[in-house]
């Protein structure tokens, strides 16, 4: 639920004491030193042109940034700690004005808590309220994709997925005089390299982490859409990766790992996907505990899509586990979710000894799955790859219970190639 006004108006205020209280002009020992330029709020760099040096007690400091994290708005529950310690550190400086003018050239022992007045402690909350911690802009992150191919264009309000031709200087709200390649990355820097693009997930976000968070969800979502063995089939592809985030400061990119295995088949998004696209989207505005759990879910399925299948076989538990609930009774969640969702090829047994396995290499029986001796007990009773089932289970339930049946994994390629070339072994 939203926070109002009111509530976060009085976090800010005692964010602000917080802060204040790990503060000190002179060093106690131990202190973090910060040396730095200030004006009036808003100077810019070239108008700032008093200087000072505070120290921040790193105890005191830690407890104004996790009251922050934990007691602000949701997104900063997804940043590190580190990072959103420094954006407080960043407006202390940039809004010391108020504080140095009644600080500087005094002789003021102890932390700056007991000088500050109320009043001035107000008008600090107030600039908290409206700093991009509290009131954060949305910005928009572009992934460039090369095994996605987009035959119907998905326009969400919290991500899109476009072809090449549909990123225009209109969409992306930019004056026609940029410079703009839709179907190269960088789409905004001609000067750089210009690797082909063939489709363009663009993820709105208060922050960079969560666009992260968020792209792994969508894509986590897109493999569940793949039978298992186009899913994690990959080729020697040219395949690659990065970022390009416009917000109103400017428009940062890098280069990065790609954000989509090198699939052997595309996988694509038409227009039968987008009523579980927009379903996706409703859970990233929501702050329901369940939502979140079914975000981490995908998270997780997504984590483990490049991975090799030994390797990726505690991610699959783990995503379970996020949706199915209570950690003291995981096995028998797992196997009535198994049961309920229309896995009937798994009889009790069968998913008892999978799920031991699971117990085995989670609780650091085996390392690796393969060094477990219940991996060849259920080879030699079933004849099948326990990692196999566990990815189809997984799967399963995950399109069920996240998607309720919005979203359907796609045809399996083979069996029609089999009934135009009968007798071909694929």
């Amino acid at each position: 639920m939203d926070q109002d006004k009111d509530t976060i108006e009085a976090i800010c205020r005692q964010a602000i004491e917080y802060l204040l209280r790990s503060i000190s002009m002179k060093d106690g020992g131990g202190g973090l030193s910060c040396r730095f330029l200030f004006g009036h709020i808003g100077a810019s760099l070239f108008e700032r042109r008093l200087g000072t040096e505070i120290f921040f007690d790193p105890k005191g400091l830690m407890d104004a940034t996790l009251f922050v994290r934990q007691h602000g708005p949701a997104h900063l529950r997804q940043m590190e700690v580190r990072a959103l310690q420094g954006l407080l550190q960043n407006f202390i400086t940039d809004h010391f004005w108020p504080i140095g003018e009644r600080v500087m050239f005094q002789n003021v022992e102890g932390n700056l808590a007991g000088v500050i007045s109320w009043q001035v402690k107000n008008v600090l909350a107030g600039h908290l309220v409206t700093s991009p911690i509290f009131t954060p802009e949305t910005g928009l992150t572009l992934y460039p994709l090369v095994p996605v191919i987009v035959q119907e264009d998905f326009d969400g309000q919290a991500f899109s997925f476009l072809q090449p031709a549909s990123l225009t200087h209109a969409w992306l709200r930019i004056h026609p005089s940029n410079p703009l390649s839709p179907d190269h990355f960088s789409c905004v820097s001609p000067d750089r390299s210009r690797e082909l693009v063939a489709s363009w997930l663009g993820v709105r976000a208060p922050n960079f982490e969560m666009a992260e968070k968020r792209k792994a969800a969508i894509l986590g979502a897109l493999a569940l859409t793949l039978p298992r063995h186009e899913r994690k089939m990959f080729s020697g592809r040219h395949n690659f990766g990065g970022r390009c985030t416009f917000a109103r400061a400017g428009v940062t990119e890098s280069f990065g790992d790609p954000s989509v295995p090198p699939l052997m088949h595309n996988a694509t998004i038409e227009g039968f996907d987008h009523p579980w696209l927009t379903h996706l989207g409703k859970k990233f505005a929501s702050e329901d505990g369940i939502d979140v759990k079914h975000c981490r879910a995908l998270e997780y399925f997504y984590r483990a899509w490049p991975l090799r299948p030994n390797e990726s076989f505690a991610h699959m538990f783990m995503a379970m586990d996020s949706i199915l609930g209570d950690p003291s009774r995981a096995t028998q969640a797992i196997i009535e979710a198994a049961t309920k969702h229309g896995l009937r090829t798994f009889p009790y047994e069968r998913l008892r000894l999978l799920l031991s396995l699971r117990a085995t290499v989670i609780h650091g029986g085996a390392p690796d799955v393969h060094d477990a001796g219940k991996y060849q007990k259920y080879y030699a009773d079933y004849s099948a790859d326990p990692i196999v089932d566990v990815e189809i289970i997984a799967a399963q339930c995950l399109r069920a219970v996240i998607f309720e049946g919005l979203l359907q994994e796609r045809p399996d390629r083979r069996e029609n190639a089999r009934r135009i070339r009968p007798g071909m072994n694929i």
